[in-house]
């Protein structure tokens, strides 16, 4: 008897320890990057400004985040970006009349973010090199 009580012991534990096991979410991507930024931004029509972003989770998409102040337009003013892995993703997002387009890859350790993006006024494009490191 004493060995089929202790059989229903060990069953019950191992069932319990595989169930608090973390469950692998493909679309749980973007909680490493939720935070405030220092950005260092070189731009041929801006030169290089310093300011600060927020990214937050989007709440409409788990893989979506909302970078407001981007392009340092002010607090409020924000893009919408898809992120996959460690790349952040910038397809076609308007901002005050400025179209952006481009990617960020994340660093391993999630501390920085290195971007290359274009933006359009209207006027022609041009690419904007930027680094953002965790505040």
């Amino acid at each position: 008897m004493k060995p089929k009580i202790l059989f229903i012991l060990l069953a019950f534990l191992g069932f319990f320890i595989s169930s608090c096991q973390k469950e692998d979410d493909p679309e749980v991507t973007s909680n490493n990057v939720i935070d405030t930024w220092k950005v260092n931004e070189q731009s041929p029509t801006f030169g290089i400004q310093n300011y600060n972003v927020d990214i937050s989770q989007d709440p409409s998409s788990t893989s979506k985040l909302v970078i407001d102040n981007f392009f340092n337009f002010g607090m409020g003013h924000s893009i919408t970006t898809t992120q996959n892995g460690q790349t952040i993703t910038i397809s076609n997002a308007v901002l005050d009349g400025y179209t952006f387009n481009g990617s960020g890859t994340i660093s391993s350790n999630s501390n920085t973010i290195q971007w290359n993006y274009s933006v359009d006024d209207g006027n022609g494009s041009e690419n904007v090199n930027a680094t953002y490191t965790r505040m």
